[in-house]
């Protein structure tokens, strides 16, 4: 499948206040990801991760560097370095990541 029209529509729920939609490769995965107010995760993984600010607020940690994100900001994380998001004020936080290798569970 090459084009995927309304791809923000009909979002899986990954877990409670997480929402998501991916497009995924044989070696690359985009998705839009919805976290709802209130939510906060910390994690790490093997992949490498990027990911633009669509809307919202978020307090991004990458190694213990906290950082405040908002709309039209970017970041990056090397693979394995533990990072959390945590959204900020009453409204959803929406934006899209990159991730490679894919990551199975975001199929």
């Amino acid at each position: 499948m090459y084009f995927f029209k309304g791809f923000s529509n009909d979002l899986k729920k990954k877990r409670p206040g997480v929402f998501f939609k991916s497009i995924t490769g044989k070696n690359v995965q985009l998705l839009y990801i919805k976290l709802e107010p209130g939510i906060s995760t910390f994690h790490s993984h093997p992949n490498e991760q990027m990911g633009y600010i669509l809307s919202g607020e978020v307090e991004l940690t990458i190694e213990g560097e906290n950082v405040t994100l908002k709309s039209g900001d970017a970041y990056y994380m090397p693979s394995n370095k533990e990072h959390g998001f945590k959204v900020l004020n009453n409204e959803n936080l929406e934006y899209i990541e990159v991730f490679c290798p894919i990551k199975e569970d975001n199929i």
